[in-house]
């Protein structure tokens, strides 16, 4: 049975790019991407210090990865990246106030996007892709 799920989700994810990169909240800031958005976003609203093993287990990225943006980032002056006393190893990482200044917009714009994404889908619809996405995610972690 081949429903070709995984090219539907791939296009799906283009499509959410692309949007989130046009945000007005997202252009205002030169050069960021939407990723970019998400990650201040969620260092904003952190109750917690944020590490990079953070930004890797929440937005599902390699180490690799995660590197790589948060330097790009840091280059765009949106974070900083402060030692911490307790393990010399370990950096948290800050926003700057640039970012902090667009926080709020960019906020209201994902708010705004995540309910145009969802408009016209119940609660109970949504609770159950979530659940299908889940397990698709968990199924690309066995090995192949």
């Amino acid at each position: 049975m081949n429903k070709k799920i995984g090219k539907k989700i791939k296009c799906t994810s283009t499509k959410i790019t692309r949007v989130v990169d046009n945000l007005d909240s997202i252009k205002k800031l030169d050069n960021i991407s939407g990723t970019n958005g998400f990650i201040i976003v969620f260092i904003y609203k952190s109750k917690e210090d944020v590490y990079q093993k953070d930004i890797e287990r929440e937005f599902g990225i390699t180490r690799s990865t995660a590197s790589n943006i948060i330097s790009l980032m840091e280059k765009k002056n949106l974070i900083i990246r402060e030692k911490v006393d307790s393990d010399a190893r370990l950096k948290k990482l800050i926003l700057t106030e640039t970012a902090k200044n667009y926080c709020e917009d960019v906020i209201k714009d994902l708010d705004r996007f995540e309910n145009n994404l969802t408009e016209n889908i119940s609660d109970e619809e949504i609770d159950i892709f979530l659940n299908v996405l889940n397990k698709i995610e968990n199924n690309l972690r066995k090995d192949w």
